[in-house]
């Protein structure tokens, strides 16, 4: 059996696109779906089937990219201090931790800009805890480094 090999290019099951980008043509497409649908409960599972893609593709492709009310700015520096509180206050622990929709409409409440998404604040988090891991693992190698070097055996034998 060959290796598993993720694939980027579009490939189709039962008439369904399981992976690949967005073209204009179905933003745009997804958008006056959406105008349509609107109002009704079961709208992304509608305007996924006029699609072919997968409701969940559809719903976060609008929710996250398409819709005229997120604000694609920078976060603020309260934004990310609040973000910051949310995911390692104990107090919070329960209620907000990972649940980036929770913490979105949080943050979204005051604002007059637009709403920020769901996506932007994991990206955010995550690369920062990224960062932080990185930062940390480099200095385990650089005390590790010293140490071995620092070793008692190497300078009683260097003298």
């Amino acid at each position: 059996m060959p290796p598993y090999k993720k694939t980027r290019s579009k490939t189709r099951t039962e008439g369904l696109v399981i992976r690949g980008s967005y073209s204009e043509q179905e933003d745009i497409q997804l958008k006056k779906l959406y105008k349509q649908h609107s109002d009704r409960p079961d709208k992304w599972k509608i305007i996924a089937s006029e699609l072919n893609r997968n409701y969940k593709s559809v719903r976060e492709r609008y929710v996250n990219h398409l819709d005229q009310t997120i604000d694609k700015s920078e976060l603020t520096v309260e934004e990310k201090r609040e973000i910051d509180d949310l995911q390692t206050n104990p107090c919070y622990l329960k209620e907000y931790r990972n649940k980036w929709p929770e913490i979105a409409k949080k943050l979204s409440l005051n604002r007059k800009e637009g709403r920020r998404t769901e996506l932007q604040i994991k990206n955010y988090w995550n690369s920062k805890d990224r960062a932080q891991k990185r930062k940390n693992q480099n200095k385990e190698r650089s005390y590790e480094r010293i140490s071995s070097r620092m070793n008692i055996k190497n300078i009683i034998r260097d003298v």
